[in-house]
């Protein structure tokens, strides 16, 4: 195990951002609580967790959209308050890299 000198911030959406997944993907819509947590890393060393979130929204949202659309004209317009409307964040600072492997990863091109 190593501790990993990185936070995070813990995404979950909310039904305004499960509906909007399902107008255009013509799913059906599914319950925020059966959905797991999308963590994004960030720097370790912050105070604020609003700050944090401030700082990175857009980045997120971006990723969270693409991930269902890559059409941007069909994404919502986010600001900090609509982005807490569609999701669930919370921060960390402690994150364990509980495997024996190196991190591996893909880049995303957004």
């Amino acid at each position: 195990m190593k501790i990993l000198n990185r936070g995070f911030i813990s995404i979950k959406p909310k039904a305004l951002f499960l509906n909007w997944k399902a107008d255009i993907s013509n799913e059906e819509v599914i319950e925020a609580e059966n959905l797991e947590a999308t963590v994004y890393l960030i720097e370790d060393d912050f105070w604020e967790d609003e700050a944090m979130i401030k700082k990175y929204f857009k980045k997120i949202a971006t990723q969270e959209c693409f991930s269902i659309s890559e059409d941007k004209t069909l994404w919502p317009v986010f600001d900090e308050e609509s982005f807490q409307n569609y999701f669930e964040a919370s921060c960390g600072t402690f994150v364990i890299d509980l495997m024996k492997n190196p991190i591996d990863g893909d880049k995303l091109d957004l």
